[in-house]
């Protein structure tokens, strides 16, 4: 009989358990929202500020950014977060939708977007001070960290730098594998964009003033919820410090600023937290785009590896034949954007001639070959090792330029050659303590295991390399001018998607038809947020290959670009 009730009292809890989100909320894009219901969530907001519970969530966020930002806990953390600012919202109204803002629908053009009108959330600021002065939040006064107007600066004056498009998003998360990966690529990558983009409050650790930063980052979640939705049997559990330098990391870990939430608590939102997303149409319309790369490219790659976009990469195309001769610079593999070698040098690894750092690209090319085919890899490494030798050959003796010798002791020891230490390791015997000058006859002698050790220069220079092949495709610009036109059909399908009017795209000015390049942000950004600029700049070079390679495709429009023509030249046409 006890054993019955034992069971019984079980059965009862397990029900509990289960039923405790029997209907998710949805989270619907803000311009789905009726003007009724967007009415009742701009009221709230005002409400918000009025009881003191935003400065309470915003004050929440200050004390723990450090906690936050740069650790893998990061989406985790702002999962929790904005779910507290629509717990409270619905205190306020039971009911009240909560909506997330998809701005990769106003990546070609922010400043166009409906949320910077007074129907939404207003523009920008006015005077010195950025102070909001238009939409419902005009004329806010703030009280963290400091008594201020709520303050806007858009990055471009009166406009807006683009956002990464959607095209980049959903390949980014075609290509994480890991959680971490994910997380590091969104805050590396595509988040920063809108907080500087729209700056002032944005732009700081009390963004959440600003009703913009839980819009953004609803968006952000959603990122990451969709991600899960790709294989939910898995990853509606998984939560890892992959791409991040924090120690083992677990789902028992607490949530910070929440003690007695756990991180597996915020996983899976449908069931503890209770609520999912509404599609805006961006992520199926570019899905839809990318079958039709997909198909175009089996059929040109039909009985080789091929990078698939809407299905995620299987194996990424290869790379084209490179020579291995040591004579001359290898212009033809050097990176376009000089982003990654300004950032590594940046970072305190010495101040090498302009040679040098041509010399470092091709470095950084080369060594992103080695993820290539076999075949590829053989000719990468012999090309790897010149670059190498060349490379520390001319920034020793451009540091030793002007008749100077070279201090091994100081250069052991100063920020701006920090990249010598591992040459010193492989030269000098430990215990060494003679303060001699050493020639660079005998530095020089320390190259292979300098460079191609462990911890060589290398390995040092380009950390997150490793990283960004997990987080997006290699090479992918070079499959997408491989690809056919886009017929008008499926740019026709990517309007009905969107329910938007459709657009003749042969009378839009080319320049407007076109995904523009992503801003790159200041190294302030970085450091403020604990997060890295050089595999950041990565980053942003291998969107700008991608955006190249779209904008090669004849036919090709963006679901960006669809969503700001169909605005602009809709109803003209």
């Amino acid at each position: 009989m006890a054993k019955s009730l034992l069971f019984l009292a079980a059965l009862c809890l397990a029900t509990v358990a289960n039923s405790q989100c029997m209907n998710p909320t949805p989270r619907p894009e803000i311009r789905s929202l009726s003007s009724e219901d967007r009415g009742r969530f701009l009221r709230a907001l005002n409400q918000l500020r009025s009881n003191g519970e935003l400065a309470r969530l915003s004050r929440l966020h200050v004390d723990n950014a450090d906690n936050i930002h740069g650790h893998p806990v990061f989406l985790a953390f702002h999962r929790v977060f904005v779910n507290d600012f629509a717990t409270a919202l619905n205190k306020i109204d039971p009911g009240v939708p909560v909506p997330y803002w998809d701005w990769s629908l106003d990546a070609s053009n922010p400043i166009s977007s409906e949320l910077f009108t007074n129907d939404y959330l207003g523009g920008n600021g006015m005077g010195d001070q950025g102070c909001v002065q238009s939409g419902p939040f005009a004329n806010w006064q703030m009280s963290v960290d400091s008594p201020h107007c709520l303050s806007r600066k858009f990055n471009q004056g009166d406009s807006i730098a683009p956002f990464w498009p959607p095209e980049a998003l959903l390949s980014m998360q075609k290509t994480c594998s890991q959680y971490g990966a994910l997380s590091s690529g969104i805050e590396n990558g595509c988040h920063g964009a809108v907080h500087l983009g729209i700056s002032g409050d944005m732009s700081t650790m009390f963004a959440p003033n600003d009703p913009f930063f839980f819009l953004h980052h609803g968006m952000v979640d959603k990122l990451w919820y969709d991600w899960q939705l790709m294989e939910p049997n898995t990853r509606f559990q998984q939560y890892d410090n992959s791409n991040y330098k924090d120690a083992q990391v677990s789902g028992d870990d607490n949530v910070p600023g929440y003690p007695g939430m756990r991180v597996k608590d915020a996983l899976d939102p449908r069931s503890g937290l209770c609520y999912i997303y509404v599609d805006s149409g961006s992520r199926a319309a570019t899905k839809r785009l990318m079958q039709e790369i997909d198909r175009q490219a089996a059929g040109k790659n039909a009985g080789g590896p091929m990078s698939s976009l809407a299905g995620g990469p299987t194996q990424l195309a290869s790379s084209p034949p490179m020579s291995s001769s040591p004579a001359g610079p290898l212009s033809s593999m050097r990176p376009q954007n000089t982003d990654i070698a300004a950032a590594a040098l940046a970072s305190g690894n010495g101040s090498p001639s302009a040679e040098s750092a041509s010399q470092l690209n091709d470095i950084t090319t080369q060594v992103s070959r080695l993820s290539g085919n076999d075949d590829s890899k053989a000719s990468a490494s012999a090309a790897l090792h010149n670059q190498q030798i060349n490379f520390l050959q001319n920034t020793l003796l451009n540091s030793m330029a002007g008749g100077r010798t070279l201090d091994i002791a100081n250069a052991f020891h100063g920020r701006r050659h920090r990249f010598l230490r591992r040459l010193v390791n492989a030269v000098v015997p430990r215990g060494y303590t003679d303060d001699k000058t050493l020639g660079s006859s005998d530095i020089l002698t320390g190259l292979v295991g300098g460079l191609l050790g462990k911890d060589g220069l290398v390995g040092h220079l380009l950390q997150g390399l490793g990283h960004v092949v997990e987080v997006l495709p290699q090479g992918l610009g070079e499959t997408l001018k491989a690809v056919g036109s886009i017929a008008e059909g499926v740019t026709n399908d990517v309007f009905d998607i969107l329910k938007l009017p459709k657009v003749d795209m042969s009378k839009v000015p080319e320049a407007e038809r076109r995904i523009p390049y992503v801003a790159a942000l200041p190294n302030w950004w970085y450091e403020h947020n604990n997060l890295n600029a050089t595999y950041a700049a990565q980053l942003h070079a291998q969107v700008h290959d991608m955006i190249d390679g779209y904008n090669s495709i004849p036919g090709y429009v963006s679901p960006a670009v669809v969503h700001y023509v169909a605005k602009k030249y809709g109803k003209a046409q």
